[in-house]
């Protein structure tokens, strides 16, 4: 039940998350809001990377990609081809949607230590759901009211 009530929570919250960042074009994914701050390209990469960050955390699950947009990295400019970034957003949150409903009910509310301190896995999602809806925010002003500097 517990497992089955997350999978459905983790479908909207990458519904939400994922608009902004399928609104991206060639035009805007470049754009930041100020000269200092990310792309929202980058940032929307930023977000799946950090899902495989939660999925290790959470699972045990080894990171097997090569990050570029996590870890205290800055965004540089560097172009970004968008049609895989998007398939990339797709897999990341797929990825996580397997993973809850192959986890055991019992083991969502067990403690596990992370990065932020003792957490339930429970715990753990809703903050990786908070993450994904906090830069989905950043991506749709940036996209919409940034520019390129």
């Amino acid at each position: 039940m517990t497992g089955h009530l997350l999978a459905n929570l983790w479908r909207i919250n990458q519904a939400s998350a994922q608009g902004p960042i399928n609104k991206l074009t060639p035009e805007n994914y470049q754009n930041r809001l100020t000269p200092e701050t990310a792309t929202a390209g980058f940032i929307a990469l930023h977000a799946a990377e950090a899902i495989h960050n939660f999925a290790q955390i959470m699972f045990g699950r080894p990171v097997t990609i090569e990050t570029r947009a996590v870890g205290g990295v800055s965004d540089t400019g560097q172009p970004i081809d968008l049609d895989e970034l998007k398939q990339f957003v797709s897999d990341s949150f797929a990825m996580i949607a397997g993973q809850i409903t192959a986890l055991p009910d019992e083991q969502w509310t067990e403690e596990i230590q992370t990065p932020f301190g003792v957490s339930t896995r429970m715990g753990v999602l809703a903050f990786l759901m908070h993450h994904n809806s906090y830069h989905a925010g950043q991506i749709a002003q940036a996209a919409k009211k940034g520019s390129r500097f």
